[in-house]
């Protein structure tokens, strides 16, 4: 049993509640204005000893920073690029105003004052609360704390913005606008737009493409993804694919051919696109800048991006027939869920289509009997 203590301080009377840990070892806890809210502590801490649920408050005094700092260097699941989004995060906006507080003394108002004052869009406020959290959650699984004081904070909601789309036209219009511009043709830059358009790569991917990744004489043509080039500060480095999926992905047999071409006479670890000063990985700012912006700008299209092909991919693969399930493979979406929410707009026309097939079936069989008879 433990007991309680009073002792004298410039302040006043004190006390403190004497305890033994789980481990046998004497502690304390020190600082109660009243002998009553030191006998309560005392006796919820026996109660959570007695039934495992003990969280020693010596391991919740590190403070914000220093956790974060163990914390990041735990994730070793995490990408290069992660890590550094990650990390200037951390010192740009949690260790500024969080990272002297004790994780113990860290409360839920504290934490929703400092999420609520984050500036930046609705989407990246929740970025930024996403790190702390997903470090006190951490803590909690670690046995620091017994909650999460920044799990589910009242946080603005994102707007969706309504994806942009272009239609076959549009896309044969801007890969012809990017061949006509001075080497587009001559590198594949035209052709770049038409893989993205129609395999639904992310840019990384298709900056990783290597010839070896082409089976172009296979029965059904594919392009598979075991790799994605990222540009991490400045420098390109390469990673496996997101969610360290790897897949196959149809190629249409109109590509099969410019590919062919663009390939022509080099080595299998080769990359498909490669940049003109470099020779090795295509990098998405020197293209946007060099073909990509004008050459949409000069076919009213000013303010596309290269990943927009890939909604494109998307839009182009349910006009044609292509389930959700087939989209979310080919795009190397985690579930069809994913899939559906970031995509849902697309699926819209489906449910007429259902209204409409349930109606033809139904006139065939004796539902319609039940019907008034026409005059």
């Amino acid at each position: 049993m433990g007991s309680i203590e009073a002792y004298d301080t410039s302040k006043g009377r004190r006390y403190r509640a004497l305890y033994r840990r789980p481990d046998k070892k004497q502690t304390q806890k020190r600082g109660f204005t009243t002998k009553k809210a030191a006998e309560l502590f005392l006796a919820t801490t026996e109660v959570d000893i007695a039934q495992g649920r003990y969280l020693d408050p010596s391991r919740a005094r590190v403070t914000v920073a220093e956790w974060l700092t163990t914390w990041l260097a735990a994730r070793g699941d995490l990408r290069a690029t992660t890590r550094s989004r990650v990390e200037n995060i951390i010192d740009k906006h949690i260790v500024p105003e969080l990272g002297k507080i004790p994780i113990g003394d860290l409360t839920r108002l504290r934490v929703q004052e400092w999420a609520s004052a984050l500036p930046g869009a609705p989407a990246t406020v929740r970025k930024i609360v996403n790190v702390l959290s997903g470090s006190l959650r951490f803590a909690v699984e670690d046995e620091r704390l017994p909650s999460n004081p920044a799990h589910r904070l009242k946080l603005p909601k994102p707007t969706k913005t309504r994806k942009r789309y272009l239609s076959h036209d549009q896309v044969a219009a801007l890969a012809k606008a990017i061949d006509e511009t001075k080497d587009g043709r001559d590198y594949g830059y035209g052709l770049v737009v038409l893989v993205l358009a129609y395999c639904g790569l992310r840019w990384g991917e298709l900056s990783g493409l290597r010839i070896r990744d082409l089976d172009l004489d296979a029965k059904h043509p594919r392009l598979t993804v075991e790799q994605t080039v990222v540009a991490d500060k400045g420098y390109q480095r390469i990673e496996p694919p997101k969610d360290y999926e790897h897949r196959s992905i149809p190629i249409p047999a109109f590509l099969v051919g410019l590919l062919r071409a663009q390939i022509a006479g080099r080595s299998g670890d080769a990359p498909v696109f490669y940049g003109i000063r470099t020779g090795t990985w295509l990098r998405n700012h020197v293209y946007r800048v060099g073909w990509f912006d004008d050459a949409a700008a000069a076919v009213g299209i000013k303010g596309l991006t290269p990943h927009e092909m890939r909604h494109t991919a998307a839009s182009l693969a349910v006009s044609a027939g292509a389930n959700v399930k087939a989209v979310q493979r080919m795009l190397g979406h985690a579930s069809a869920a994913v899939t559906l929410d970031v995509y849902a707009d697309l699926f819209d026309d489906d449910l007429d289509g259902v209204a409409t097939a349930l109606n033809l079936a139904a006139m065939q069989s004796d539902v319609a009997n039940l019907l008034p008879k026409a005059a």
